[in-house]
């Protein structure tokens, strides 16, 4: 099934649920709440040299000791500058953990045989004899898909840094989101807290053939797919997965490089990845970060993936738990090649999602098999797109990588609060379909103007020398990331192919864009987006090119190329959202 006509994210409701729900339907009305937005901003940097946000002695910068300047530095007394002595070295560490279910029913009689469990007309093998289906649900192409078996583990992987006594950990889960509050839940863990760490970012690659985790996937529309038990098995495996990678640190070496997934014409990138919504603006930028031991650069600690792609490569009819092209991607660059005399890396693979919104992924895309032939579908075709992947990534960090010695660490972060206008949301909570808090609203009044729940979530920067990380609370449209409404990020394909409510360009945001923002932070050489990080609010729209069907608000997809808007939290997205990643982008 093709991105454009599948229902992969669907948080489609029983239309009788609207009439039953309690509650008074609010649409786009523009309401603005005073509490949206950032709430609270961070800053600190190990550096002693000019510190984080404060620039010349401005306030607010946390500046570890060790710095090259003296008491004061640039900022002078009591600004920016480090306590003197020279900088520490970068330590790197790596930690994972398994998180692949244990299936317990798999078996039902698909008597229409489309792949989907329908409770009123097919059965199911009830191996344990207690009258329930008791599947595990899969996450992504519409409710009602139950695992049959497992392909390949499904993972946590952390990367732990520290420098100046900093320390920052990335921990990426393979699902399809996790929601802040399950994020609050691991760093509060006593084997967590324990560690002092300062700061914990926690993202999911978004995996479209794993456990539902959200809880808008069970056994029907309206029925939570979330597992408890599974829940806190993620957790404490995350937890333990930070652990292993803090324990681990040991001090590295940095190479990076970054390239582009482009077919050998080096216009197209059709081979590899593609984006079917109108503006066709997307990133195949594709960044490999390697960390090795500092005594002998030939042992990898960990090495640092990032690329734009829906992990669904393997397709709406494939039932296997699998990691989908991550899988592939993490273990070639690890183990190579061997019978093609492409070696890895060895170490350990941590891949972090980029800006896939707008349905960037496999829609029209072939990748190569190792014959050279098409792989049109399956799970070959994600095994081949990941085996790609990897070995452009291995490529480009052995021709063109460059050895950096910069090794600061820069982390800013905010806190705010986003207004949530989507009715399919409201019902979710309401039916407890989803364990997240809603807040600043009555739920025991009507949903309406006035009375409109919001989410809490989190945005943050974080700068390794010269690599930066911008964090998205979900699926953020590339355009909103590079711009590129002059066709300069559209990669050989016409920007507009759709006439029915098609986006008015004239009217699109101008510049300096988000990554223009990113890369003018000093010392930064390579920047990308940590998609699905720090919190899942669906897809991140832009304002411009923000369409609802008038009639079914969020229920229907508007006519044209618009259903990410349907699962969105509202016309407010980019406003609560990405605004406040251009705030934290922007150079102190």
């Amino acid at each position: 099934m093709s991105a454009r006509i599948r229902i992969h994210a669907s948080y489609l409701l029983p239309a009788i649920l609207i009439g039953g729900a309690a509650l008074t339907a609010c649409g786009d009305d523009g309401n603005t709440s005073s509490g949206a937005g950032a709430s609270s901003a961070t800053s600190s940097s190990s550096s002693g040299n000019t510190g984080g946000a404060g620039g010349t002695g401005g306030a607010g910068a946390m500046v570890g000791a060790g710095g090259m300047a003296g008491a004061g530095g640039m900022g002078g007394a009591g600004g920016a500058g480090g306590s003197g002595g020279m900088a520490s070295a970068l330590e790197v560490g790596v930690g994972v953990r398994v998180i692949t279910p244990s299936l317990v029913e798999t078996e039902w009689n698909d008597v229409n045989d489309d792949g989907y469990y329908d409770p009123s007309k097919e059965t199911f093998t009830d191996t344990n004899n207690n009258g329930k289906f008791d599947a595990t649900w899969l996450a992504g192409f519409g409710a009602g898909r139950p695992a049959t078996g497992i392909n390949d583990n499904v993972e946590v992987r952390a990367i732990a840094f520290r420098q100046n006594g900093k320390t920052v950990v990335v921990a990426i889960l393979d699902v399809i989101g996790y929601f802040i509050d399950d994020m609050d839940k691991v760093r509060a863990d006593p084997t967590v807290t324990a560690l002092g760490v300062d700061h914990i970012l926690i993202g999911a690659t978004h995996l479209h053939e794993g456990v539902d985790t959200i809880g808008l996937w069970g056994p029907t529309e309206g029925e939570t797919g979330l597992n408890p038990e599974y829940q806190k098995m993620t957790r404490d495996r995350t937890a333990a997965a930070i652990v292993e990678a803090v324990g681990s640190l040991k001090p590295a070496r940095m190479r990076v490089a970054q390239t582009k997934t482009l077919n050998p014409d080096g216009t197209s990138t059709l081979q590899y990845v593609n984006d079917v919504r109108d503006p066709v603006i997307y990133d195949p930028t594709l960044t490999i970060a390697r960390f090795t031991e500092e005594g002998d650069p030939t042992k990898t600690i960990a090495t640092l993936v990032n690329w734009s792609a829906h992990p669904e490569y393997a397709g709406s009819g494939n039932h296997l738990i699998t990691a989908d092209y991550v899988h592939w991607l993490r273990h070639v660059t690890e183990g190579g090649l061997p019978a093609e005399g492409i070696a890895g890396l060895g170490g350990k693979t941590v891949f972090v999602q980029g800006a896939l919104g707008g349905q960037v992924g496999p829609g029209g895309v072939q990748p190569l098999g190792i014959d050279g032939q098409p792989v049109p579908k399956g799970l070959p075709k994600a095994q081949a797109a990941g085996t790609n992947v990897a070995k452009l990534a291995l490529d480009a960090l052995e021709k063109n990588g460059q050895d950096e010695t910069s090794s600061d660490i820069v982390f800013r972060e905010k806190e705010m609060f986003a207004q949530v206008d989507n009715l399919r949301y409201h019902f979710a909570q309401q039916l407890g379909l989803f364990d997240r808090q809603f807040y600043m609203y009555d739920p025991q009044k009507p949903i309406e103007p006035g009375n409109i729940p919001h989410a809490r979530s989190q945005v943050a920067y974080l700068q390794v020398g010269p690599i930066a990380m911008i964090t998205a609370p979900g699926e953020l449209h590339p355009e909103l990331w590079v711009g590129g409404y002059d066709g300069s990020w559209s990669f050989g394909q016409p920007i507009l192919s759709v006439q029915e409510n098609a986006p008015d360009l004239t009217t699109a945001p101008k510049g300096p864009y988000l990554r223009d923002l990113m890369l003018a932070n000093p010392g930064v050489k390579y920047a990308f987006v940590g998609g699905l990080v720090q919190d899942f609010l669906g897809y991140i729209v832009p304002s411009f090119n923000f369409v609802l069907d008038p009639d079914n608000l969020y229920l229907v997809e508007a006519a044209g190329d618009h259903y990410e808007e349907t699962n969105s939290i509202g016309p407010k997205c980019e406003e609560h959202l990405q605004h406040p990643m251009m705030d934290l982008a922007k150079t102190p």
